[in-house]
């Protein structure tokens, strides 16, 4: 709680100054430094301030980050016509994959160690990273703004698919 609080009250109050998609990516990358850095320094997890320091940095930007945008950017970046449906697919598929990684983690830790389990979640963060480079900034848009966007270019791909018709003569 010391550092999701937080983590999550400065999010709220920066989320369109610094822009949602580097809100995340921040987040991404500053959770994949903190969990290389918990597997690859040796006798971290048994430091108990060291750990809580970078465990504490790693959870402040699992909040100030990933954990907000996936609230915000769902409703934001749908279709009008597909808004509600996307965002409920999109909680129930982090949903899932939040009881996959708590599911998987024991498991992973068995096979591969902690060092090899918190290796693999940085991994995994640093992915997170890559996808969200393909996605749009909505930061500083209103829907109404975001929604004509998605207009134009639903028009735009059938006007391209239409053929173009040869008046009679």
């Amino acid at each position: 709680m010391v550092a999701a609080v937080p983590g999550y009250a400065l999010a709220i109050a920066r989320l369109d100054r610094i822009g949602h998609r580097r809100l995340q990516l921040t987040g991404f990358a500053v959770m994949a430094a903190c969990f290389a850095v918990i597997a690859v320094i040796p006798g971290m997890t048994t430091a108990v301030v060291p750990f809580l320091l970078v465990y504490g940095v790693s959870y402040f930007f699992t909040e100030f980050g990933p954990n907000m945008t996936t609230f915000v950017l769902p409703s934001e970046l749908y279709p009008v016509t597909m808004r509600t449906t996307g965002h409920g697919i999109s909680a129930g598929i982090g949903k899932l994959g939040a009881f996959i990684g708590v599911f998987l983690f024991p498991v992973l830790q068995s096979s591969f160690g902690l060092r090899g389990t918190l290796l693999l979640t940085a991994g995994v963060a640093v992915l997170g990273f890559a996808l969200t480079l393909v996605l749009p900034e909505p930061a500083g848009l209103s829907l109404d703004d975001i929604a004509a966007g998605h207009s134009a270019r639903t028009s735009a791909r059938a006007e391209a698919r239409t053929p173009a018709r040869v008046p009679a003569p």
